[in-house]
């Protein structure tokens, strides 16, 4: 197998989940309905796959301990914020603030993952995608077409990164204690499950109204943004180097970005490529700083 091919699927993979993600939320698809639909259908792939490939069984009790921890911090807390901010923001700007996820984890490892310091020359990079970030706030904000409420969107998707940032940091922490493989499934089934526990609450799509093309729309977000890109990594992580793997969190965002302006017909304005090459090149100079090896899964929370 070429080493590129599974590397590219989950970076196409993971890059239009923004792009899908705002589409069935601008079809009229409740929030509280995307996320559990969304790792719902992840959920029922992986088992599948599980049956033919042995390295996601043999769950323990510690398995499960720390998968239901993931699936909450790393999964359906974050993708429920994200999703939120996408409903006001377009994916020109919602898409770039998912790409400071690595600079959040990196972040939070220094203070959950023994070994992984924060590290001095990671300043610059730091301080570069927050300049980036400013730059696609204050005057992307207010030039993009699609943008509902500014602040609150891009509150709750800060949130959402200090949050996937911590659990892409747990991920490391407990792929190093246990293996990052028998945590897969529980992650996906802890998400799944608080999802439909906290949807006949607050959803107010009720499942019986959406039509064929949101259903499609969902399906394709649960295995062609969730499943697949997840899988995918995961056999990229055995035939790649890990600095190759980091490729992955500089060109998701981008893909995100080109898809929307493909598909959506989002406007790429001066203000969102200036923002979005400090933001990139803030997130490789701070991966590049840190001793933070890619871990597969532990950085998709977008």
């Amino acid at each position: 197998m070429n080493p590129w091919t599974p590397l590219v699927a989950a970076i196409l993979g993971w890059g239009s989940a923004a792009v899908l993600t705002r589409a069935v939320l601008t079809s009229g698809v409740s929030t509280f309905v995307v996320v559990p639909m969304r790792f719902g259908v992840a959920l029922a792939v992986l088992l599948l796959v599980s049956r033919f490939w042995t390295r996601f069984r043999g769950f323990e009790r510690r398995h499960w301990a720390r998968g239901a921890l993931l699936g909450a911090v790393a999964l359906a807390i974050p993708n429920t914020l994200f999703t939120l901010g996408l409903e006001d923001l377009p994916v020109s700007i919602g898409g770039l603030l998912i790409a400071l996820i690595p600079i959040a984890t990196v972040g939070a490892a220094h203070f959950l993952v023994e070994g992984e310091r924060f590290n001095p020359r990671s300043i610059p990079g730091l301080i570069t995608s927050l300049v980036g970030t400013g730059i696609l706030v204050g005057l992307g904000g207010d030039s993009i077409e699609g943008v509902g409420n500014l602040w609150r969107g891009v509150g709750v998707s800060l949130i959402a990164v200090v949050l996937a940032g911590t659990g892409g940091a747990l991920t490391r922490r407990f792929a190093l204690e246990v293996g990052g493989d028998r945590l897969v499934i529980p992650q996906f089934a802890t998400a799944t499950t608080l999802g439909v526990l906290v949807m006949p609450i607050l959803n107010t799509t009720p499942l019986s109204t959406i039509e064929t093309e949101q259903w499609a729309l969902l399906l394709a977000l649960g295995v062609l943004a969730t499943a697949i890109p997840f899988t995918s990594f995961l056999i990229a992580a055995e035939v790649n180097p890990a600095a190759r793997l980091g490729v992955a969190a500089y060109l998701v965002p981008v893909i995100a970005v080109t898809l929307a302006v493909i598909f959506l017909g989002e406007e790429l304005t001066p203000a969102v490529m200036a923002g979005a090459f400090l933001i990139i090149s803030g997130v490789i100079v701070t991966e590049r700083s840190s001793r933070h090896v890619p871990v597969p899964g532990a950085d998709i929370a977008e």
